[in-house]
C-alpha cells in the first residue's frame, strides 16, 4: 500500500504542530499518519507504530487531498471550478529532497534517462511554444527543461506558471529527451512546487 522509505525525513515547519490523522486512499482503505514533508506528487507520512512511509498524491482520495492542502496552509476561499487558484495554492512550497538532482548536473541528468526522479534548478525563463500554446520551463545554466502539454494545461485550472521565474523549484517525472535536449514533461501541478529557502 505504501512504500516505506529507508531514511527520515525532516517535516515542513508548518507541519510541526500536525497530529496523527486517518488518511483514505482512493480504493477506500484507510491508515494513520502525521503528514511529515511533501515533495511534487508525493507526500512522506510517519506512523504511530512504524517507519516513515511515501506515497503519490494521487492515490489519496479526494477528500484526503483536499486535507492534506488545507494542513500545508494552501487553502483558499476560491472554489477550485471558479478559475485560475492563486499562487500559494498553484504553485506549493515543497521541502528540499537533499537526493534531488541539480539541473546542471548534465551528467547525472544523463544517468537518469529512462528512469523518474527529482530534479531542481533555478528558473530562467517559462515559453510558450510558437501558436502551438504548450509551455516550457527553461533553467539558468543549462538546456534542461521541463515540458508541459497545451491539452494538460486545459485539464487543469491550478497551473500558475508565470509565477516561476527567478524561483528554484522542485519537479518530479521521468528524465527524456526531445531533439537532444534533457527534459522531463509533468502532466500535473504537483509534480513541480517552489522549494522552500
Amino acid at each position: 500500500m505504501i512504500k516505506v522509505l529507508g531514511i527520515a525525513l525532516l517535516g515542513l515547519s508548518s507541519l510541526s504542530a500536525q497530529t496523527t490523522e486517518t488518511w483514505s486512499l482512493a480504493d477506500g482503505r484507510t491508515f494513520e499518519g502525521k503528514v511529515r514533508s511533501v515533495t511534487p506528487g508525493v507526500v512522506y507520512f510517519s506512523h504511530p507504530s512504524g517507519p516513515d512511509a511515501s506515497l503519490e498524491i494521487n492515490k489519496l482520495s479526494e477528500a484526503s487531498r483536499k486535507r492534506l492542502i488545507e494542513t500545508l496552509g494552501l487553502n483558499t476561499s476560491a472554489s477550485p471550478k471558479s478559475g485560475p487558484a492563486p499562487a500559494a495554492g498553484a504553485v506549493h512550497l515543497v521541502a528540499r529532497n537533499s537526493g534531488a538532482i541539480d539541473s546542471t548536473d548534465t551528467a547525472m541528468l544523463e544517468s537518469q534517462f529512462g528512469k523518474k526522479a527529482t530534479v531542481n534548478g533555478k528558473v530562467a525563463e517559462v515559453i510558450t511554444l510558437g501558436t502551438t500554446g504548450h509551455k516550457r520551463i527553461n533553467f539558468e545554466g543549462t538546456g534542461f527543461n521541463v515540458f508541459i502539454n497545451k491539452r494538460v494545461l486545459e485539464k487543469n485550472s491550478r497551473w500558475n506558471l508565470n509565477t516561476l521565474t527567478g524561483k528554484t523549484v522542485q519537479i518530479r517525472g521521468e528524465i527524456t529527451k526531445y531533439q537532444d535536449q534533457l527534459q522531463v514533461q509533468i502532466t500535473d501541478p504537483s509534480q513541480i512546487g517552489a522549494v522552500e529557502e
